[in-house]
């Protein structure tokens, strides 16, 4: 599994600017029992907060934008320059916010957010605890239908792990299965996820 990681992927005025606007009391969270796929059956769940800040056309659904989209989008485009992945369409934006919490886990539930050929991004707004966990197994070795019970017996492997440091940005392949963590130590871990092709 080939781990991307780039600090500082974008000009330090800018990530000032990211964080705070998505650190303002102006900006909308919406709040889920579950960090992961809350249809799936975990034996332990994950609250956390998230804002769709784009979501592509799925089943006939028109796509969803939200006002903080054209802030975002250049933070993907000026990574997959540094980087020197491909761009050629964008599947989501999700920017997620975990509270300080004492929850005494190794990592949130394992989890997908597509099944389709896809890259997983994702930009740490701010400095904090709570690593992004990545795991050797895909979709292909655990279908999304049976992940949950993987989970539950312990059974993903920790492939690589990246900690959440302002400015810095990581990608890998969006088939592996990957996982967040709430902080224990900040008052707060926001992140932005993109999944593009």
């Amino acid at each position: 599994m080939n781990l991307i990681e780039i600090p500082d992927a974008i000009p330090t005025l800018y990530q000032d600017q990211i964080e705070a606007e998505l650190g303002s009391d102006r900006f909308t969270w919406c709040f889920h029992d579950e960090a992961a796929n809350s249809a799936l059956r975990f034996n332990q769940s994950f609250p956390g907060f998230s804002h769709t800040a784009f979501l592509t056309e799925v089943d006939d659904k028109p796509p969803v934008q939200s006002p903080i989209t054209p802030m975002l989008l250049p933070i993907l485009f000026m990574f997959c320059d540094k980087a020197g992945l491909e761009y050629n369409a964008l599947l989501r934006i999700r920017v997620g916010l975990f509270p300080r919490s004492g929850i005494a886990a190794k990592h949130h539930n394992p989890h997908v957010d597509f099944s389709q050929p896809h890259r997983t991004a994702v930009y740490y707004v701010n400095d904090s605890d709570g690593d992004t966990v990545v795991f050797k197994e895909t979709v292909d070795d655990v279908p999304v239908s049976r992940a949950a019970r993987f989970a539950n017996d312990n059974k993903f492997r920790i492939a690589g792990r990246v900690a959440p440091v302002k400015g810095t940005m990581m990608a890998f392949d969006g088939r592996h299965y990957h996982a967040s963590m709430h902080p224990n130590k900040t008052s707060k871990r926001i992140a932005i996820t993109f999944n593009f092709v």
